[in-house]
C-alpha cells in the first residue's frame, strides 16, 4: 500500500512539473483565477471611495475580461501570454509591497492569512514568469 501512495504522488509531481516547463501557460491559466480574489479584495477597497454602483459595474466587466483572459491564456494565445507576464510582474511586484507592510504594522490574523497565500501564489508566479520567458 505505501509503494502504491509514493508511486502516485512521484507521478503527480511528474505531471506537475512536465506540465510547468512544457506548458507553463497552462498553469498559469489556474493561478490567475487567484485574481478573483484580488478583484473583490480591490472591490471591498474601493467601495469606501467610488459609488457602489460604479464599483459593482466595474468589478462585473473587470471579471468578464478576465475570464475572456484565462481562456484564452489556456488555449496560448501570444498577446494573452505577454498580458499574462506583465499582470505576473505587477503581481509579484504588489505582493511584495504589502508584504512589507503587514511586517511593519501590526495585522490581524487574517490580514496575514491573505498575505501569506499572496506570497505563495507570488512565488509560484516567480516559477512561471521564469518559465515562460526562457528559451527553448
Amino acid at each position: 500500500m505505501e509503494y502504491l501512495s509514493r508511486r502516485y504522488v512521484t507521478t503527480i509531481v511528474h505531471a506537475i512539473s512536465h506540465n510547468l516547463w512544457h506548458h507553463p501557460h497552462h498553469v498559469a491559466s489556474f493561478v490567475s483565477v487567484w485574481y478573483y480574489i484580488e478583484l473583490l479584495y480591490m472591490m471591498n477597497i474601493a467601495i469606501f471611495f467610488y459609488p457602489p454602483i460604479l464599483v459593482a459595474s466595474t468589478g462585473i466587466l473587470i471579471g468578464i475580461v478576465l475570464s475572456i483572459h484565462i481562456l484564452k491564456l489556456y488555449i496560448g494565445d501570444s498577446i494573452n501570454i505577454t498580458i499574462q507576464l506583465f499582470m505576473m510582474d505587477v503581481h509579484i511586484a504588489y505582493s511584495v509591497g504589502l508584504t512589507i507592510a503587514v511586517i511593519v504594522s501590526h495585522a490581524t490574523w487574517y490580514t496575514v492569512l491573505i498575505v501569506v497565500l499572496r506570497d505563495i501564489i507570488a512565488t509560484i508566479e516567480l516559477i512561471l514568469v521564469y518559465t515562460m520567458t526562457g528559451s527553448d
